[in-house]
């Protein structure tokens, strides 16, 4: 008998856990519900790993997307770094991919050998080596991006070419 009141009422208890959900974040009052986003990366014709994404609203908007690229390039954008997804609306996107240095005619300093460090070590003695970014500075900058997103009704998803990668010298800020 408990048994089959149990499958009468296993119906109605999915139907509620579909209606309401599995109780995930409750969003803001008065925040739109996010779409879910993915945005995919290429440059050099490879997906361009460990990048971080900003979608920053084209109207001053108030909610902001981010992202991070997995070993693909694709990265699932959240609202505010919490919601999954992005509201609906159009966004400029900036790309920031980790920093590089440049050893130039050095070359990186070796591994597995300690008199060989030692040795790099003595060679490059008050050389400053460059930071550089493999992005190119036009992707990095909301004001100068020529990235951009719709974000509407229903699934979002675009791939955008980053074309070649750089070696922009960057400027470090010191601390």
């Amino acid at each position: 008998m408990k048994l089959t009141k149990f499958l009468v009422a296993a119906p109605a208890l999915l139907a509620l856990v579909a209606a309401f959900g599995c109780g995930g974040e409750k969003l803001p009052a008065g925040m739109p519900k996010p779409v879910s986003t993915t945005l995919t990366f290429t440059i050099d014709g490879k997906g361009l790993a460990d990048a971080n994404i900003t979608m920053t609203p084209a109207d001053d908007g108030t909610y902001v997307a981010i992202g991070k690229t997995d070993s693909n390039g694709v990265a699932e954008m959240k609202t505010d770094g919490k919601y999954n997804g992005a509201v609906p609306g159009e966004y400029k996107i900036t790309v920031s991919a980790k920093d590089e240095i440049d050893y130039g005619e050095y070359g990186p300093p070796p591994t597995g050998d300690s008199a060989a460090l030692e040795e790099w070590n003595r060679k490059v003695e008050g050389v400053t080596f460059p930071r550089v970014s493999v992005v190119p500075q036009e992707f990095t900058a909301v004001d100068v991006t020529p990235l951009t997103i719709t974000v509407g009704e229903g699934k979002a998803a675009e791939t955008f070419d980053l074309g070649g990668s750089v070696r922009e010298e960057v400027e470090v800020e010191e601390k």
